[in-house]
């Protein structure tokens, strides 16, 4: 699973990125610190099944640690958006591109 990060300029998106992927990418208080994608991976976290049925269980793409499963899912942080991107104003086209992929 992949998730974007989109919002607009300077909300908290990179602090959400790095909480939720324990990295330590650029954050600071202005518009536009995030110019290039930042990729990383998150976990959710979940009751697992065997927890739950009182079953063993094998999970391939994930982890179950004590009764809690935890899915990974890469998490996307694009620059901010901006009024008018569509027609080139702060990363315009670049940030579109980005939030396409």
């Amino acid at each position: 699973m992949i998730i974007g990060l989109l919002g607009k300029a300077n909300v908290g998106k990179s602090t959400f990125f790095n909480s939720a992927t324990d990295l330590s990418v650029q954050v600071a208080n202005f518009p536009f610190t995030t110019i290039d994608p930042n990729i990383g991976i998150a976990f959710v976290r979940v009751d697992c099944v065997c927890k739950e049925m009182g079953v063993l269980d094998n999970p391939i793409n994930s982890r179950c640690i004590n009764g809690a499963r935890f899915i990974p899912v890469k998490l996307i942080d694009i620059a901010g958006l901006v009024p008018c991107a569509h027609s080139g104003k702060g990363l315009g086209n670049k940030f579109l591109d980005d939030s396409r992929h």
